[in-house]
């Protein structure tokens, strides 16, 4: 029973990292057509933008990979343990673009402008 537990969190954590993908896209995809591209504020929040779709098909790969090989180590365990692909390389490369994706979100992609205003009119 436990088995089967673990076998359905990673099948919706599967799940979940790509639906956060197809999300990450969309709001890429939706900034690139309101940007102006005439400031480096519309500059950097774009590029900062694709860097974090970058880093989270990365991330989304990587752990794929490392889902797949966990599950071929329990059918075949004598073909993965000398792969190049292993387990550690890919846990290494999990965590690896998970950092540029947090690098990239909260470092890279500026804050909202302070000269925005949230209403136009004057009160």
């Amino acid at each position: 029973m436990e088995d089967f537990v673990g076998y359905i969190f990673v099948s919706l954590m599967i799940f979940g990292f790509g639906y956060a993908l197809v999300w990450q896209i969309r709001d890429t995809l939706a900034i690139k057509r309101t940007a102006r591209w005439e400031t480096s504020f519309d500059k950097r929040k774009i590029a900062g933008h694709y860097l974090m779709v970058l880093s989270f098909a990365g991330f989304f790969v990587s752990y794929l990979l490392n889902v797949a090989i966990g599950t071929l180590s329990h059918i075949r365990p004598d073909t993965v343990q000398h792969a190049l692909v292993n387990s550690n390389n890919t846990a290494s490369a999990c965590f690896l673009f998970l950092v540029a994706f947090l690098i990239s979100k909260f470092m890279i992609v500026p804050k909202e402008e302070e000269g925005q205003r949230l209403l136009k009119l004057k009160i």
